[in-house]
Protein backbone atom coordinates (compact mmCIF):
# COMPACT_ATOMS: atom_id res chain seq x y z
CA UNK A 1 0.00 0.00 0.00
CA UNK A 2 1.28 3.37 -0.82
CA UNK A 3 2.09 6.15 1.77
CA UNK A 4 -0.66 8.93 2.46
CA UNK A 5 2.02 11.37 0.31
CA UNK A 6 0.26 9.70 -2.60
CA UNK A 7 -3.06 11.68 -1.75
CA UNK A 8 -0.53 15.00 -2.96
CA UNK A 9 0.31 13.66 -6.55
CA UNK A 10 -2.60 15.48 -8.33
CA UNK A 11 -5.15 18.03 -8.01
CA UNK A 12 -7.38 15.15 -7.29
CA UNK A 13 -4.95 14.55 -4.49
CA UNK A 14 -5.20 17.97 -3.21
CA UNK A 15 -8.77 17.71 -3.26
CA UNK A 16 -8.04 14.31 -1.14
CA UNK A 17 -5.74 15.99 0.77
CA UNK A 18 -8.61 18.68 1.75
CA UNK A 19 -11.09 16.16 2.42
CA UNK A 20 -8.95 14.07 5.17
CA UNK A 21 -8.11 17.32 6.55
CA UNK A 22 -11.58 18.06 7.35
CA UNK A 23 -12.13 14.37 8.29
CA UNK A 24 -9.15 15.09 11.04
CA UNK A 25 -11.10 18.09 11.93
CA UNK A 26 -14.06 17.15 12.97
CA UNK A 27 -12.73 14.06 14.55
CA UNK A 28 -11.48 15.86 17.48
CA UNK A 29 -14.74 17.49 18.43
CA UNK A 30 -16.22 14.08 19.35
CA UNK A 31 -13.31 13.07 20.80
CA UNK A 32 -13.37 16.02 23.08
CA UNK A 33 -16.63 15.65 23.94
CA UNK A 34 -16.39 11.73 24.90
CA UNK A 35 -13.12 12.23 26.69
CA UNK A 36 -14.95 15.34 28.57
CA UNK A 37 -17.81 13.39 29.62
CA UNK A 38 -15.92 10.26 30.76
CA UNK A 39 -13.98 12.25 32.99
CA UNK A 40 -17.14 13.88 34.45
CA UNK A 41 -18.61 10.77 35.12
CA UNK A 42 -15.36 9.68 36.71
CA UNK A 43 -16.06 12.54 39.30
CA UNK A 44 -20.11 12.44 39.83
CA UNK A 45 -19.47 8.31 40.51
CA UNK A 46 -22.88 8.07 40.24
CA UNK A 47 -24.78 5.46 38.41
CA UNK A 48 -27.24 8.29 36.39
CA UNK A 49 -23.54 10.27 35.85
CA UNK A 50 -22.28 6.53 34.04
CA UNK A 51 -25.25 6.21 32.24
CA UNK A 52 -25.35 9.62 30.61
CA UNK A 53 -21.70 9.22 29.49
CA UNK A 54 -22.04 5.80 28.11
CA UNK A 55 -25.32 7.26 25.94
CA UNK A 56 -23.07 10.48 24.66
CA UNK A 57 -20.11 7.76 23.94
CA UNK A 58 -22.45 5.72 21.75
CA UNK A 59 -23.27 8.97 19.84
CA UNK A 60 -19.78 10.31 19.73
CA UNK A 61 -18.25 6.79 18.38
CA UNK A 62 -20.75 7.01 16.05
CA UNK A 63 -19.49 10.11 14.67
CA UNK A 64 -15.83 8.86 14.76
CA UNK A 65 -17.07 6.14 13.08
CA UNK A 66 -18.56 8.18 10.08
CA UNK A 67 -15.38 10.26 10.09
CA UNK A 68 -13.14 7.56 9.66
CA UNK A 69 -14.86 5.50 7.32
CA UNK A 70 -14.81 8.58 4.70
CA UNK A 71 -10.98 8.65 5.35
CA UNK A 72 -11.02 5.36 4.16
CA UNK A 73 -12.14 5.69 1.83
CA UNK A 74 -10.04 9.27 0.31
CA UNK A 75 -7.27 6.79 1.16
CA UNK A 76 -8.76 4.07 -1.11
CA UNK A 77 -9.29 6.01 -3.74
CA UNK A 78 -6.22 7.60 -3.58
CA UNK A 79 -4.36 4.26 -3.84
CA UNK A 80 -6.56 3.00 -6.51
CA UNK A 81 -5.58 6.38 -8.48
CA UNK A 82 -1.61 5.42 -7.82
CA UNK A 83 -2.23 1.66 -8.98
CA UNK A 84 -3.81 2.47 -11.57
CA UNK A 85 -0.80 5.35 -12.63
CA UNK A 86 1.65 2.41 -12.48
CA UNK A 87 0.34 -0.09 -14.04
CA UNK A 88 -0.22 2.78 -17.18
CA UNK A 89 3.15 3.56 -16.53
CA UNK A 90 4.29 -0.08 -16.64
CA UNK A 91 1.99 -1.00 -19.90
CA UNK A 92 3.74 2.31 -21.57
CA UNK A 93 7.22 1.09 -20.63
CA UNK A 94 7.01 -2.32 -22.55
Amino acid sequence: MHGIEDLSESTSGDQGLEEMGKLLHDLCQPLTTLQCRLEMATLTCTAEGYREAVELGVIECARLVEAVRGMREIVRRASARAEAGEAGAAGAAR
